[in-house]
C-alpha cells in the first residue's frame, strides 16, 4: 500500500489517484459528494464513514450513477451511523410491530477521538436537536448495560434520518458520555446557545482544540438501540467495547472487505440495507466488541 495525498479540488489529481483504484474508503468530511461521484462514475466501490445527514443525502442521490456503472457505495459505516443502524435493524427484525426506535450513543470522554471527530461534535452541539415523531423528547433516561441508567440528549447523528426511512418508524438518536458530569455540563452549556454562538463567530477550531485536551472518563463506548411496540413490548440490542476510533475502523474494514470481494448489489445503500443484522452482529470480533440483547416486556 502506497500513501498518496489527494487534493479533491484538482481534477487531474483525482483522476491520477483513482486510475488504478478498486475501492475507496472516505474517512473525513471533505468534498464527499464530489469524490463519491468520481468513484461511482468510474465503477469504483465507495465506503463512507460520514455522520452528517445532508452529506449522506447528497451521496444517496448518486444511486442511478452507481447502478449504471455496476458500482456499489456503502453509507452509514462505523459506530454511529453504522453499528447503530445494524442494531436498530435487528430490533425491528425481532419486533415487526415496532412503533418507534430510540438509539443511545455513549462515548468515552477519555478516549482518543481525533481532531476531526471532536470538531464534528462541537459543530453538532451548535445545531438544533433532531425530533422525529413520537420519539421526540430532547432527553431521556435509558438503562445501558455496564453503565446503569444514564441521561442522554437528542443529537443530530445521521442514522435517525436514514433509519426513519429504511425502517419506516420514527427514530431518535441521543448522545451521552461515560462521565455523567461532562454530559450534564456540555448539554447545559448547549442549552444557553453557547455552541451556536461559537460556530457563528468561527471559533470551532479553538474550542475543539481545548476539548481535545480533556481526559474526563475512560475509553469505553456503548451503542444501544431499543424498539418499542404499540403494546409497550420492547426489544433492545447493544454493543460496546474500548476505543471507539478503533471500533469504527474495525466495522469499516469489515464492510470494505465485503465490498472488495464483491457480491453486493450495485447502487448507493446504507449498511443496514445490505447486511443481515443478526449475522453482522455475530461476526463482530469478540475481543473488541461485547454484544448485549434483551427481548422483554415493558420494563
Amino acid at each position: 500500500m502506497i500513501p498518496h495525498r489527494l487534493d479533491v479540488d484538482r481534477p487531474d489529481d483525482v483522476d491520477s489517484t483513482l486510475r488504478d483504484a478498486r475501492l475507496v474508503v472516505m474517512c473525513v468530511e471533505r468534498a464527499n459528494e464530489t469524490l463519491a461521484r468520481e468513484c461511482l462514475r468510474r465503477g469504483i466501490g465507495y465506503v463512507d464513514i460520514c455522520a452528517t445527514a445532508p452529506v449522506l443525502a447528497a451521496i444517496g442521490r448518486l444511486h442511478e450513477t452507481a447502478v449504471s456503472t455496476a458500482a456499489t457505495a456503502v453509507l452509514s459505516v462505523g459506530l454511529a451511523p453504522g453499528l447503530t443502524n445494524v442494531l436498530a435493524r435487528r430490533c425491528v427484525d425481532r419486533l415487526p410491530s415496532a412503533r418507534s426506535v430510540d438509539i443511545t450513543v455513549l462515548l468515552g470522554a477519555g478516549g482518543d477521538h481525533g481532531p476531526d471527530s471532536v470538531r464534528w461534535t462541537v459543530r453538532q452541539l451548535g445545531e438544533r436537536a433532531v425530533r422525529n415523531g413520537a420519539s421526540s423528547a430532547r432527553r431521556a433516561r435509558t438503562w445501558l448495560p455496564g453503565f446503569g441508567r444514564r441521561r442522554a440528549y437528542a443529537f443530530p447523528f445521521s442514522d435517525q434520518h436514514t433509519l426513519s426511512t429504511t425502517l419506516g418508524v420514527p427514530v431518535t438518536t441521543r448522545l451521552c458520555f461515560d462521565s455523567a458530569l461532562l454530559t450534564g455540563l456540555l448539554f447545559s452549556v448547549r442549552a444557553t446557545g453557547f455552541f451556536s454562538l461559537v460556530r457563528r463567530v468561527g471559533g470551532d477550531r479553538l474550542l475543539s482544540a481545548a476539548l481535545s485536551g480533556l481526559r474526563i472518563g475512560t475509553d469505553r463506548f456503548l451503542v444501544h438501540a431499543v424498539a418499542t411496540g404499540g403494546d409497550g413490548e420492547r426489544v433492545w440490542y447493544a454493543a460496546g467495547g474500548h476505543q471507539e476510533s478503533r471500533a469504527t475502523a474495525i466495522v469499516t474494514a469489515h464492510v470494505a472487505r465485503r465490498l472488495y470481494h464483491g457480491g453486493l448489489p450495485s447502487g448507493v445503500h446504507h449498511l443496514d440495507q445490505l447486511v443481515d443484522a443478526k449475522a453482522f452482529l455475530d461476526e463482530l470480533p469478540r475481543e473488541h466488541f461485547t454484544v448485549y440483547s434483551e427481548a422483554a416486556g415493558s420494563g
